[in-house]
C-alpha cells in the first residue's frame, strides 16, 4: 500500500513504527527547593551585600512558580550542605575557580554515555532485538561534545554491527528529539528493513551559571538530566508496536531569532530566554497544529492526547490555552515537568510514555519547541502494550 504525503509531494512505501521505548535519569537530586538551597549559599558569599536580597527574592520566585516538584542530575553536589564534600565544585560556596568547559565535558564523556548506553540497552532488550538488527543509530545531544563521539562508543558498548549507519544531531536543542523521529521515518520509508535505534541524552545540569542574570537563573532552575531510547521499524520487529509515525512538520520563524539561545563559553554553556517566548509560541501553535492535522489527513476530533513539549510551566499552559486544551489533555507533560523538568531532546519520549502508560490510544499530537524560533509537530497513533519499561528509572 502507498501513503501519499500531500506536503511534500511524495509517495513513501513505509510508515515507522516505534516498537520500544525507554527512559532514564540520574540517580542525583537536583529538586527546585534543594537547587535553591544551594544557589543560595552560592549567593551569600558571591553577591555584593546590596544585591543579595533582590536575587534571593527572585531565585525565590522562580522556584515557586517553575511547576517543578523533582529534578536529577549527575552531579551530586546540589545536595550536599558542606562545600567540603563537593565532587566537581571547588570545595568553598563561591565555587573560585569556577569549573571551566573542559571540565564539564569530561563530565559528559562519562555520565552522557553511561546514561545513554543503559537507556539504549533497555529500549533494544524491551524490544525483543539483537543488536546486530539494528541499521541506524541517531544520537541526538546538545550538552556536550567529544570525539570519538557518544555514536562510536554507543556501537562499541550495545556490539551493534561495524557498518551501521550513524547520524549526529547536535546543538538543535529541545525540538532535535523531532529532528531525530522524522530521521527514523524517513530511513524506513524508504527501507522496510531498516531498524533505527534514536538515542536522546541532555546533561543540562553541568552547564549550571552563577552569574547574576535572570534568563540563566531560570534555565539552572528549569533543565534537569535525563535521556531516552526509541527503537522504530517498518512493523513489529521483534515485538508490538507502540507508535506509528503518522506525519511531522517544521515552522522556523526568522523573526524570533533572538528570543532564545544557546552558546558555548568559557565556564560551560550559556542559555538565555525572553520572556517573549510564550507569546511568539500562542500566537503560532494553532495554525502550526491545523498545518499538522492536514499533514495526517486528521480532524482535530480525531486526536485523543496531547504531548506537548514541557518547555516550562507557561509554556505549557499558554499553548493549552491557545489551543483550547483541557487539563486532562496537558497532565502528561505537566508530569514530567513535575517530575523531572526539562531534559531538552529527550523530554518528548518521557511524555509519550506517560501517555502510553496512561493507557492513551489513538490519534496524539506531539509538540515540540527550540532555537529559532522553531516549532516542530508529529501526528502519532499510540497503541499500548502491557504496562511498558518504569517512566524516568534512575541510574
Amino acid at each position: 500500500m502507498v501513503d501519499y504525503d500531500c506536503r511534500n509531494m511524495r509517495t513513501t512505501r513505509n510508515r515507522a513504527h516505534l516498537i520500544a521505548l525507554s527512559t532514564r535519569v540520574p540517580r542525583h537530586s537536583a529538586s527546585p527547593d534543594i537547587f535553591a538551597r544551594f544557589l543560595g549559599k552560592v549567593l551569600e558569599h558571591d553577591c555584593p551585600p546590596g544585591e543579595l536580597e533582590y536575587w534571593t527574592a527572585f531565585l525565590d520566585r522562580v522556584v515557586s512558580q517553575c511547576g517543578i516538584r523533582s529534578r536529577q542530575s549527575v552531579l551530586s553536589d546540589f545536595a550536599r550542605s558542606n562545600p567540603e564534600d563537593f565532587e566537581f565544585f571547588p570545595r568553598r560556596w563561591d565555587l573560585e575557580p569556577f569549573p571551566t568547559t573542559a571540565q564539564r565535558m569530561a563530565i559528559y564523556e562519562e555520565e552522557a554515555l553511561r546514561l545513554a548506553h543503559a537507556v539504549a540497552r533497555e529500549a533494544l532488550e524491551s524490544g525483543g532485538l539483537e543488536p546486530s538488527r539494528v541499521t541506524h543509530l541517531v544520537v541526538c545531544s546538545c550538552t556536550g561534545f567529544f570525539a570519538p563521539g557518544i555514536d562510536i562508543r554507543l556501537c562499541e558498548l550495545l556490539h551493534l554491527s561495524p557498518d551501521v549507519s550513524r547520524t549526529l544531531i547536535g546543538f538543535m536543542g529541545c525540538y532535535s528529539g523531532f529532528t531525530g523521529m522524522r530521521q527514523a521515518s524517513e530511513i524506513i520509508g524508504g527501507d522496510s528493513e531498516a531498524v533505527v535505534l534514536q538515542v536522546c541524552v541532555e546533561l543540562c545540569s553541568i552547564h549550571f551559571q552563577k552569574k547574576r542574570v535572570q534568563d540563566l537563573f531560570i534555565a539552572n532552575t528549569l533543565f534537569g538530566d535525563g535521556a531516552a531510547a526509541a527503537l522504530y521499524s517498518a512493523g513489529a520487529a521483534g515485538g508490538s508496536e507502540l507508535v506509528e509515525l503518522r506525519a511531522s512538520r517544521s515552522d522556523l520563524h526568522l523573526d524570533s531569532l533572538d528570543q532564545m539561545s544557546w552558546r558555548i563559553g568559557d565556564h560551560g554553556f550559556e542559555m538565555r530566554l525572553s520572556t517573549l517566548v510564550p507569546v511568539t509560541l500562542r500566537s503560532r501553535v494553532r495554525p502550526f497544529v491545523d498545518a499538522l492535522l492536514g499533514d495526517g489527513n486528521t480532524d482535530r476530533s480525531d486526536v485523543v492526547g496531547w504531548a506537548i513539549h514541557p518547555g516550562g510551566r507557561r509554556i505549557v499552559d499558554d499553548l493549552g490555552g491557545a489551543l483550547e486544551l483541557s487539563d486532562d489533555d496537558l497532565r502528561s507533560s505537566r508530569n514530567v515537568l513535575a517530575e523531572h523538568g526539562n531534559m531538552s531532546s529527550a523530554t518528548i519520549f518521557f511524555v509519550l510514555e506517560d501517555l502510553l502508560r496512561a493507557g492513551r490510544s489513538g490519534c496524539v499530537a506531539a509538540l515540540g519547541f527550540g532555537p529559532g524560533l522553531t516549532v516542530e509537530g508529529a501526528l502519532l497513533e499510540l497503541r499500548p502494550r502491557g504496562s511498558g519499561p518504569c517512566r524516568g528509572e534512575e541510574l
